[in-house]
Parts: C-alpha cells; structure tokens; sequence
C-alpha cells in the first residue's frame, strides 16, 4: 500500500507541469463549450461551483501547510491541490475573458481585455505562488469582484454606477468573511499575512474601481451582438433592411471600415445590445472624429436610445447622422468622400 502510494506521489511530481497544463485547458474548454448568457442559472451555477472548488482548494492547502491535515492523502496534497485550484482559476478567468469580450467595443476596453487574458496565461506562469496565502487571496479577490460586476446588476435588474460600488462592497465583505473562515483554520497563518493581504486587496480595489470610472471596464452585464456601418438602415417587420458596401473577403482584417460616401449622404450605424432580462437601460451611440490637426478625439454627438433585456439577439437599433467629416470616426469606419454612390447590396439583420 505504502509503496503505492510512493509511486502516485512520485507520478505526480514528475507529471506536474504537463498536469497543470491539463487543468488550466479543462477549465477553458469547459467554459467555451457551456457559457452562453451572463443572466442563465447554469452559467452562474458554474462559476459560483469554480469559486467553491477554490475556497475548499485554498483550505486545504494552507491546513497542509500548517502541517493540520492528516487526511488519507495528506502526502499527494501539495501535489493535487494547486490542480483544482489552478483548474478554478482558470475556468473563471477564461469565462471572464468570454463574458467581457462580448461585451463591448475592443478599441475601448482592450486594456481590460488584455489584463483578463493576462491573468488568464499568468494561471499556468504562476501556478507555484498557489502556496501563499496573500497570493491565492488577492487573486480570489479580484475574480470575485470580477464576477459579482456583472451578476449583482442581473440579481437586482439594474445597473449604474451605485450598483458597482455595491458590488465592490459586496465583494470586500465576502473576502473578509472567507479570511475569516481561513483565520479559524489556520490563524498563525492569516495573521503572518494580514498586513501585505490588506495593501494587496486595497490595491485591487482601487485600480479595478479606476479602470471602471475610465470606461475601461466593459458594460458587463450588457454585450454587443451587433454593430456595422451602413448606407441605409430600415425597420421591416422583426427586421432591419440594410444597404452595404461590396467588400473584399480580406475586410475584416482592417482596423477601420471604408465608407465611400456622396458629400451629403447620411451614414447609419446600426447596433445589436443583449440586455439580461428585466434589466431596461439606455446606450449611447457615441460619434467621434479623429481630428488630425490636434492629434485627439473629438466628440461630435450623443445619441441615445433605450434598450429592453431578454431577447438572445438583442435590443436592436440605429442612429444615423449626414455631412460627417472624412477620416476616421470612433465607431471604426473612415469616411471617403467619391462623386458616385458605390455599388450596394441589401441585407436583412
């Protein structure tokens, strides 16, 4: 018996690396495969299961630790432990990642994005810093607060930005009360680790709550299903009628979408924005120039319009406005002005 168990212990070790591979992938393909809507129980139901698997994870590992578990498997949990962990770290960083992807313009939460990927890919760098205590909760810090962003607003079918200091509130107060849990366990521990776990926390709090007064954060729970530049947009029947521009098959590799318009034809922008259910709020088409002379953006109008939560393609809509200046405008198109309409072609969204 004892000398299998040395065997399992010595496979373990010797197999870690591509194990903790394996873990961080399971997460991911699991989230590809099941994550659909931000307001659908299974979704939730999976992320909360991701965060209990974490906190037993983080239990054990520090009762490990403090040399306090004396389990049948007591030798393998240093070796198995940061798996499940890893494993659920990664299945909420990689839902995350799909969640706030969906959810708004790149060009202004790519920051965003590229922290959340990065946490993502640092899940497999730092897999050996699983074994501090400061490192596992400032992490289970941040995907929490991560997660109740977006699920506090579905739970309470509203969002602004009383809602997301709620749901920092709410976030702090349930960190506080697993310390707690972790300081009945294991109170040497949790005492060792009070002062940097306090400047760590705060300091997560503080640069998540910055990048959210930035608009840098995207409009979670809201996603964007939808959005293009077109000639002409008309309502018919539970559709919209557009007229589109012939593009090469290569277009989508273009950062800015070319728009050769006839100086006075109008340009419409047509948008698609699930709203979870019962959640009602108003968006803004933002028109912006890029305007060379000063190097910046430049607003040139505001127009909102309100859209109703539930339906899976989304609240549909458009603005549209005539006599735009060429170059580039925020919604990603670069005007061209030609003396000739170009040749349309009609679609049905």
């Amino acid at each position: 018996m004892h000398e299998k168990i040395r065997s399992i212990h010595t496979w373990l070790r010797l197999h870690e690396r591509h194990l903790s591979s394996l873990a961080l992938l399971g997460g991911f393909i699991l989230d590809a495969f099941t994550l659909r809507r931000v307001d659908l129980p299974f979704e939730n139901i999976l992320i909360m299961s991701y965060f209990v698997l974490l906190m037993i994870g983080i239990v054990i590992l520090n009762l490990s630790d403090a040399r306090k578990y004396h389990g049948p498997l007591a030798a393998h949990v240093p070796h198995i432990i940061p798996l499940a962990i890893q494993f659920a770290f990664g299945g909420l960083f990689s839902g995350f990642t799909i969640f706030y992807f969906r959810s708004g313009s790149i060009v202004a939460s790519w920051p965003f994005i590229l922290i959340l990927v990065a946490l993502l890919l640092g899940n497999e760098l730092l897999r050996r810093h699983y074994a501090r205590m400061v490192f596992q909760i400032s992490t289970f810090f941040t995907a929490l607060f991560f997660f109740t962003i977006f699920f506090i607003p579905v739970l309470i079918s509203r969002m602004d930005s009383l809602v997301f200091v709620l749901s920092g509130l709410i976030t702090l107060v349930l960190t506080m009360i697993f310390i707690g849990i972790l300081y009945y366990f294991v109170p040497d521990q949790v005492m060792k680790s009070r002062k940097p776990l306090t400047y760590s926390i705060i300091s997560i709090f503080i640069c998540v709550n910055v990048l959210y007064f930035l608009n840098v954060i995207p409009p979670i729970p809201l996603s964007l299903k939808n959005v293009g530049v077109y000639h002409s947009v008309a309502r018919q029947g539970n559709g919209y009628v557009v007229l589109d521009e012939e593009h090469s098959r290569f277009n989508w590799l273009e950062f800015f979408q070319d728009v050769h318009v006839v100086k006075g034809d109008p340009v419409y922008v047509y948008s698609a924005v699930f709203a979870p259910t019962n959640i009602n709020t108003e968006i803004v088409h933002h028109w912006r120039h890029f305007d060379k002379s000063i190097d910046r953006w430049v607003s040139v109008n505001k127009i909102p319009y309100t859209i109703f939560g539930g339906s899976d393609h989304g609240h549909r809509g458009y603005s549209m406005k005539t006599n735009l200046a060429p170059g580039e405008w925020s919604i990603l198109f670069e005007v061209i002005y030609t003396d000739e309409t170009p040749k349309l072609i009609e679609k049905i969204l």
